[in-house]
């Protein structure tokens, strides 16, 4: 200790003489420490507090040599009075005084620790030069050095006793180390003591930069007491978790601010994660592969009674003596580790049970309790955009609470559900959001919910099943009839459009069409994902399987919105193709060996067989609308499937067109040759150049140009694309773009293209029209490479370019309705009313309908004329008579009359005659 001292006084020496005989450097720290802080000592309160500490370190100095100049008798003489006092036994003698001996040298370690920090906190208050600090901490070492003196004295044994001890307490194995602050003070004022405190430092300090041929970790930390950082050595992680030893740990996660996040199992038994693997199969979001998985509480307390079955099933393996006894223990340790599990979730969720059951039984529920609705692979029910009258049905995937700042709080409800692109069938994903709400709703109102929970669930479950057979078997690309409402995504809001007429269903291109629609991929290989069935060697593995089948376990599964009385989806259904193009589904037979055989021929009994097969959970969960494209509309729409109905097709328009026989004769032979045989005509000498049938219809208004080509298209059930002059634009970077993609689609669907007015786009070229030479320049390229059938229609036909000319296989002139003709055109129309409307019509004379027909009408407006006068008699409550006719027809010459020129131009002409 006193050796101690000295050095401490000479370090003491060397500084205040180096402060001494450098006065610059003096000045210089003074300055700078001035700079950082207002409160800092000058340089010479500095020397005199140094001063003031040197002589108290030397006051101990001279107290310890007087303790050394004391004779050795005395000190004999002490401890002979205390053995006399002492009983005579010398074992108990040596055991007291080896007991006081102890006890002193405690009290010296203690005042020696004490010291030592005492002068750490020195230096650094010597480098901050706070005065304050400084003052007090002398005060401090003042009496700790005169405890220290004290209980010197006190101390009977001799000087080299005290040493000897000293050094023999230093090496005790049960003594505290110092700190590492602490341990470079002793390095710095304590010389001898070095390598006893730190030889690993020591010896650092004496080897070169970069001598040792290996690497270190080391952590750069910031010490609060240095105010700067500092490096230490890396703790070594050998991979020990601390809680390993458990099965599994309940964390709780808080965030940086320690507030509540959420609570996670972590499974740490390989036979308690090999259990909830069987348990929770099919499960998305929970990966029982990892090392070590966490898994959200809430989710096993869904598959709480799944576990218990899985533990008596454990159970009755172990007990097997038929069973293997490595088997049979395995079983026996998975029921005790799944036991362990089970009452944590029994104590934790007393309450939840408690609160829960009496909610779920009436139908209620709350914003808090949403997760228990919602298990995994359950079916639950929700609407189409919003629509409540197209209700759909999807699987469960997993339930999350979610939190927006702006938007609040929600439930987002992720699922699944068939899909078709296209191509294939598969799994497309969906979410459905459920707004927090406060207290307590019924579950049935809520924007999605399981499905068991609905009141007329069967009656639901039956007409999605049946929806479902129909979507499956719009397989491909079909012409149909819709009528009822769409939709349609635009800006990421839902547009509903409502349509009443022809469509087309194709999602294939649909999907190229439109690269940027927000709709669903599919995944094939996820169909039958749900149903989830464990094998007899399964079983074996996980050595829990006993003799249950997988039907016995999926029985005794239990939701916490069960519904006992709901039927297991079990039947199963393929797609037949008949070879006239219809589709249908079929329901198969498991065990009719003679039909699975003829399926793996691809023919079964009804037609082709599509190879697809579907369960019955699949047709509940089908899509409630097909991607196709309204004629009338013209837009790319999602349509409902149960709007879409078969085309009626009208064959008798065709026959009803007021042309020659040769002429109609010739245009459905053309038409049906290209449609049907389009690999008999004629190529061009370029490959796919001119193959095309380019039909050009001119002549009056009203004359029967359109209908020929409606005419036809019915008569060869084939689809009819009108497109018209403000479909295309005049742009020519977009024409060409939308031309393409039209004349495309046409082909692809076997579509007769008809294009009204196409004299906008085939006028002649001129040398100062360069806008309008451009865009006859697309139309003509295009055309030329054009496989499918075009109707042009016109009344310009004198102003067609003539390099489109020659490009014309068909070209039919119509002529004014003759008075022949316009007799047999009102004569249809007032039988098709009375046929297809259902309305009485008064039976016109010959005279009647020789009236009507010297009239200057065309065919458009014969038509108009018909339903104005329906309309008129409709209006009346009367039968439709020639008297409406009339009033409808006066009405009409007035309007043209006035249209020409007013009454002048009337008598002007009839004068003129």
């Amino acid at each position: 200790m006193r050796a101690k001292l000295d050095e401490i006084s000479e370090s003491e020496d060397s500084s205040s003489s180096s402060d001494s005989s450098d006065p610059e450097s003096e000045a210089e720290d003074t300055g700078t420490s001035s700079e950082n802080d207002s409160t800092i000592v000058t340089a010479a309160a500095k020397k005199h507090k140094k001063a003031m500490v040197k002589s108290k370190i030397k006051d101990l100095q001279k107290q310890l040599r007087a303790l050394d100049k004391e004779p050795d008798e005395d000190e004999d003489a002490d401890q002979g009075d205390q053995a006399e006092q002492m009983p005579n036994s010398k074992s108990q003698t040596a055991k007291l005084l080896a007991l006081m001996k102890m006890q002193r040298q405690d009290g010296l370690d203690v005042l020696q620790m004490q010291l030592q920090l005492l002068q750490v906190q020195i230096k650094t208050l010597r480098q901050a030069q706070v005065q304050e600090e400084e003052d007090s901490l002398n005060e401090s070492i003042g009496s700790h050095a005169r405890g220290l003196l004290n209980l010197e004295l006190a101390n009977p044994a001799g000087a080299r006793g005290r040493k000897s001890m000293l050094e023999r307490n230093l090496g005790q194995p049960g003594s505290a180390p110092p700190p590492n602050l602490e341990q470079r003070f002793v390095m710095e004022q304590f010389g001898e003591q070095k390598k006893k405190m730190s030889p690993k430092v020591e010896e650092k300090t004496k080897k070169k930069r970069a001598s040792t041929v290996a690497y270190k970790r080391v952590d750069q930390l910031w010490d609060a007491t240095l105010h700067d950082y500092k490096l230490t050595e890396t703790v070594s992680d050998d991979g020990i978790d601390t809680w390993d030893q458990y099965i599994f740990t309940v964390r709780r996660r808080f965030d940086w601010e320690h507030k509540y996040q959420e609570t996670l199992v972590d499974i740490k038994s390989k036979p308690l994660k090999e259990s909830l693997q069987h348990i929770m199969a099919g499960v998305k979001g929970i990966s029982l592969i990892q090392d070590t998985p966490n898994i959200d509480p809430n989710m096993l307390f869904l598959y709480l009674e799944e576990t218990r079955d899985f533990i008596n099933r454990c159970v009755e393996k172990s007990r097997d003596e038929k069973n293997r006894k490595k088997e049979r223990k395995s079983a026996a340790i998975k029921a005790q580790h799944l036991r362990v599990l089970v009452n944590y979730l029994e104590k934790d969720y007393a309450e939840t049970k408690r609160t829960l059951q009496p909610m779920l039984e009436n139908g209620l529920i709350t914003f808090d309790l949403l997760w228990a609705l919602f298990k995994p692979n359950l079916v639950a029910y929700t609407t189409t955009y919003g629509d409540q009258d197209h209700p759909r049905a999807f699987k469960v995937d997993a339930a999350t609470k979610q939190h927006h700042f702006m938007k609040g709080t929600w439930y987002e409800i992720e699922g699944k559900y068939l899909e078709y692109d296209g191509k294939s069938f598969g799994m497309g994903s969906m979410s459905v959001q459920i707004s927090s709400f406060q207290g307590v709703r019924r579950i049935s109102s809520l924007e999605c919910f399981p499905l068991q929970f609905h009141k007329e669930a069967q009656r639901i479950k039956s007409e999605l099943i049946e929806r479902g057979k129909k979507f499956v078997a719009m397989e491909g690309v079909h012409y149909k009839y819709h009528k009822g409402m769409a939709f349609t995504k635009r800006k990421r809001q839902i547009v509903k459009i409502n349509i009443d007429g022809r469509i087309m269903c194709d999602a294939a291109i649909h999907r190229r069409i439109n690269p940027n629609y927000q709709v669903s991929t599919v995944r094939p290989n996820e169909l039958d994902d749900g149903a989830v069935e464990m094998s007899d060697e399964d079983d074996e593995s996980c050595g829990c399987g006993g003799e249950s089948s997988s039907e016995e376990a999926d029985g005794h599964r239990y939701t916490p919105s069960s519904s006992e009385d709901t039927p297991p989806l079990r039947r199963r259904f393929r797609l037949v193709k008949y070879l006239e193009g219809r589709s249908q589904i079929v329901e198969v037979d498991p065990e009719d060996k003679e039909a699975a055989n003829a399926r793996k021929d691809g023919l079964g009994e009804h037609g082709k067989d599509s190879g697809h097969t579907f369960s019955e959970e699949e047709l509940l969960i089908a899509s409630p609308v097909v991607l196709g494209f309204a004629f009338n509309e013209k837009l790319w729409l999602e349509l409902t499937v149960s709007g879409i109905s078969d085309v009626k097709f009208n064959e008798d328009a065709f026959d009803s067109l007021v042309l020659p026989e040769s002429q109609k004769s010739i245009i459905k032979a053309l038409v049906s040759s290209h449609a049907f045989h389009p690999s008999k005509s004629i190529d061009d000498i370029i490959s796919g150049k001119g193959r095309g049938l380019c039909c050009v219809l001119h002549g009056p208004p009203g004359t029967g140009k359109t209908l020929t080509a409606e005419g036809i298209a019915d008569l060869l059930k084939c689809p009819l694309y009108m497109v018209s002059a403000g479909d295309l634009g005049t742009d020519p970077r977009s024409l060409e773009k939308q031309l393409q993609n039209i004349l495309d689609i046409a082909h692809s669907w076997g579509a007769i293209l008809l294009l009204d007015e196409a004299d906008v786009f085939l006028e002649k070229r001129s040398i100062h029209g360069i806008h309008r030479n451009a865009l006859v320049s697309i139309f003509l390229r295009l055309l030329e490479y054009f496989q499918g059938i075009l109707f042009l229609t016109t009344n310009r036909v004198e102003t067609f370019d003539e390099a489109f000319v020659s490009r014309i296989h068909l070209s039919l002139r119509y002529d004014e309705l003759s008075p022949k003709a316009r007799h047999r055109v009102w004569k249809l129309f007032l039988d098709k009313t009375k046929a297809t409307e259902g309305i009485e019509v008064e039976a016109l004379t010959e005279s009647d309908y020789k009236d009507l027909a010297r009239r200057d009408v065309n065919g458009r407006q014969i038509k108009n004329l018909v339903r104005a006068a329906q309309a008129l008699a409709v209006h009346q409550d009367q039968p439709l008579s020639m008297a409406h006719i009339r009033r409808v027809i006066d009405v009409a010459e007035n309007f043209e009359r006035d249209l020409k020129g007013g009454t002048g131009y009337s008598e002007a002409m009839r004068s003129y005659t």
